[in-house]
């Protein structure tokens, strides 16, 4: 009778053990507050088109839910942390590990902080197609458009593009006067 108990007991127990349950996290986020709260508690936020997604790890043999992806952005607006007209920020793949879904072509208001040294966005943040943003754009303002224009596939970077033609323009009008000026003072000179 032992010997069948325990016969019984070794072919059920990897039954048993197999489906015993196991522990899963998935992403656990609280409400977001109101633009003006989201926009204080952000290092940035923009709103912008989501121009190309690189994923690091697509050849990888192993993957994780928690692998970032990088998204490379075309900045129209600006509220807060960015000044350049292209962007890259991350996220997790998956919005299991709270990252946030962005579709190519798309474009969004972007609520994130700086982690590591790079602009990251959760699902737990205010982030929203810009298409549903209407209140939150109410709420914001107008914003500001990027004054560092930037072209992260050449690596070209042009600090304020609009004062630089200024400052251009001024440089050009001093110098075309200063040369009229030494231009009438060797005439006058040579007048006499």
């Amino acid at each position: 009778m032992k010997i069948k108990l325990l016969i019984v007991f070794l072919l059920v127990f990897p039954f048993i053990v197999n489906f015993s349950t196991t522990s899963s996290y998935a992403c656990s986020c609280i409400e977001p507050g109101t633009a003006v709260e989201e926009l204080e508690r952000s290092d940035f936020v923009f709103s912008g088109k989501v121009i190309e997604i690189r994923d690091p790890k697509a050849d990888a043999a192993e993957k994780s839910s928690a692998d970032l992806l990088e998204l490379h952005f075309d900045v129209s607006h600006t509220w807060k942390g960015v000044d350049e007209t292209e962007i890259l920020i991350y996220t997790e793949r998956d919005s299991a590990s709270c990252g946030f879904n962005f579709t190519i072509d798309n474009e969004y208001l972007v609520y994130g902080n700086e982690n590591d040294g790079k602009k990251s966005v959760s699902l737990c943040s205010k982030t929203t197609l810009l298409a549903n943003a209407a209140d939150d754009l109410t709420a914001l303002g107008d914003g500001k458009e990027p004054s560092i224009a930037v072209n992260l596939e050449t690596g070209d970077k042009v600090a304020g593009t609009e004062s630089s033609m200024t400052m251009s323009i001024t440089i050009f009008a001093a110098a075309v006067f200063f040369i009229i000026m030494a231009s009438y003072m060797i005439v006058k000179k040579n007048a006499r």
